[in-house]
């Protein structure tokens, strides 16, 4: 599985590159309420967004599963618990008279 990871991130890598080393010419960036201009490289223009939509994405849905993390936590406390009770409770079993055993 971490050799499919590795391939991945290396095609993914490979998309990037071959993006960013074509569209290395300057643009003009401005943002509206500000006068300021500035001269940045093609690429980033188009692979910061999506950098930053994945950063977002991300950190949203590592913030939505959190009530699901303190659940599962929950749930695990308890299954502990209840396996500490049963284990204290535990007797030993009677012997069958028709088993063998000496």
């Amino acid at each position: 599985m971490r050799f499919l990871y590795v391939l991945f991130l290396l095609f993914v890598l490979a998309l990037v590159l071959s993006f960013a080393l074509p569209n290395r010419q300057d643009v003009a960036v401005g943002l509206w309420p500000s006068q300021t201009i500035w001269q940045v490289p093609l690429y980033l223009v188009g692979l910061a967004p999506l950098g930053l939509g994945l950063v977002a994405g991300g950190l949203m849905g590592w913030i939505g599963s959190v009530p699901h993390r303190f659940k599962a936590r929950r749930l695990g406390k308890e299954l502990e618990a209840m396996q500490r009770a049963a284990a204290s409770q535990q007797r030993p079993q009677k012997k069958s008279f028709w088993s063998r055993e000496a």
